[in-house]
């Protein structure tokens, strides 16, 4: 009994995990992720992409498994995308007040480029301590 209920489980349609992988889509496009964390999201749409024909071909399996990999992935834009944004805000203020220093750059250069290479957690670390950076500039100017 506990294989069939199993079973029928993994033969229904991944309904829900598509709906919230395209909710994770969106909400990575609604915080600008597509400037920050371009990669991240066209990751997260391709695997959208894939899993919607996998569900048109009845791989419901697969298509569970690459709906969730692109709601993982859709997360992964957001949270840099948000932490970019407020960097780059706080660093935008600090160079307008000319007291943005050179460490708060090269630490916001540096959470780009692991950006880009995809060290997400890396490039939050590294923008984190460049905003703490340039608050500290901010408040001691």
């Amino acid at each position: 009994m506990f294989w069939v209920v199993l079973l029928a489980g993994c033969a229904s349609a991944p309904t829900q995990e598509m709906s919230d992988a395209r909710q994770a889509v969106s909400a990575a496009h609604d915080v600008g992720a597509a400037e920050h964390a371009s990669e991240n999201v066209q990751q997260a749409e391709q695997l959208l992409d894939k899993a919607a024909r996998e569900l048109e071909q009845g791989d419901f399996g697969d298509a569970r498994e690459d709906a969730e990999a692109a709601r993982v992935e859709a997360i992964k834009a957001q949270d840099i995308a948000q932490v970019m944004s407020a960097t780059k805000l706080v660093l935008r203020n600090a160079s307008q007040r000319g007291v943005l220093s050179n460490d708060a750059a090269t630490l916001f250069d540096q959470a780009r480029l692991a950006v880009d290479e995809n060290r997400v957690h890396e490039a939050i670390r590294l923008a984190n301590e460049a905003r703490y950076q340039a608050e500290q500039d901010l408040n001691h100017q």
